[in-house]
């Protein structure tokens, strides 16, 4: 079948993360949604995929785009985040080093860069970090991903920040990679957002990913308190999405009587602990066929996004990803949250 559909020209992508053959993904037509549809799926949770919206703004950023995939490949080869920061960061005196510390109580964690805001030199927002961590406890997975937050990273911590400080951190991650100008001054992706959302809005809490062949991220959620969301944007490769909603998620496990009704698979879906239920997730070839043929398969390639909501517990997008192709991609996962007052122009240049 995969033979006859690329003699035929189409794109089929094997799906294979750390060792799961969950089949083969056929790139279908690239049209996007119009706005009245992006909404409806949006408020039913469901993920609002927007081929190509970074439109000509990803080409401006090729010699940055192509400088990050080389640095990813230093800090595989075993290069450190501060090493390179040093050189990213020289010439912005606002941003200064306050420290570096190496591994952490999560055994993927490799190493994390403080730095301190202090423009004209007084200091206004302390213990901004960078983490490069692996994205996957396995050593056959060689995915990377560097995350920029604050304070001690706990949950109630980062969400207690000021806008400002938030805004600081933005600006350290727009500074550490400058292709982020590619969806930050992106006009068609920033105003569909703002027509999902209705509202004022940061991105914040950014994760840049380099997901390596046969690697990726296993089904989880973004439902964190005052998170509205998450956009993701492929700027280099290929990468395969799983996503869809956690109420018809739960209502698939009851057709395929792994739970009596969707409340009880709600609560399943809840319990990190269900192995059976995490292999069916994410190592069932038959399930993700289930998943495919209910529009839940998406492949994102470079200038693509997908804008995934977060309404609460039960009314979130879950989502997987599955590296594609021989080479390691380049992505920016950004969390989308309202924008008060206080948030610094200088975290996002969109604005004004």
């Amino acid at each position: 079948m995969a033979a006859a559909l690329r003699k035929r020209h189409r794109e089929v992508w094997p799906l294979v993360r750390r060792g799961a053959d969950l089949g083969f993904a056929v790139t279908l037509p690239r049209t996007p949604p119009s706005p009245a549809a992006a909404s409806a799926t949006w408020r039913a949770s469901e993920a609002v995929f927007l081929p190509g919206v970074l439109g000509q703004g990803l080409a401006r950023q090729r010699a940055a785009i192509a400088r990050s995939l080389a640095m990813f490949d230093r800090l595989r080869a075993g290069g450190t985040l501060l090493d390179e920061f040093e050189r990213r960061l020289r010439s912005h005196a606002d941003l200064r080093y306050a420290g570096t510390s190496t591994g952490g109580p999560d055994p993927r964690e490799i190493e994390k860069v403080f730095l301190d805001a202090a423009p004209g030199g007084t200091t206004v927002a302390r213990d901004l970090w960078a983490m490069v961590s692996w994205i996957a406890d396995d050593g056959h997975d060689r995915s990377l991903r560097i995350r920029f937050s604050s304070g001690s990273g706990k949950p109630d911590e980062w969400l207690a920040a000021s806008d400002r400080t938030c805004g600081w951190v933005d600006t350290f991650a727009a500074h550490a990679f400058p292709e982020s100008a590619a969806i930050l001054l992106c006009r068609p992706l920033r105003d569909r957002l703002q027509s999902l959302l209705g509202r004022p809005y940061r991105l914040s809490e950014r994760i840049v990913y380099n997901n390596a062949p046969g690697g990726g991220a296993v089904f989880h959620h973004d439902a964190e308190p005052s998170q509205l969301g998450v956009v993701f944007s492929q700027l280099e490769g290929h990468t395969a999405w799983l996503a869809i909603s956690k109420r018809r998620l739960a209502a698939l496990l009851v057709a395929r009587r792994r739970a009596a009704s969707v409340r009880s698979a709600l609560s399943a879906l809840d319990d990190d602990g269900n192995q059976r239920l995490w292999r069916l997730l994410n190592r069932d070839a038959s399930f993700t066929a289930d998943l495919a043929a209910r529009g839940a398969l998406f492949v994102l390639r470079a200038g693509d996004c997908i804008a995934l909501p977060s309404h609460g517990s039960d009314d979130v997008a879950w989502h997987s990803v599955i590296a594609l192709g021989r080479r390691p991609s380049l992505a920016h996962s950004y969390g989308i949250f309202a924008r008060a007052a206080d948030y610094a122009v200088a975290g996002d240049p969109f604005v004004r």
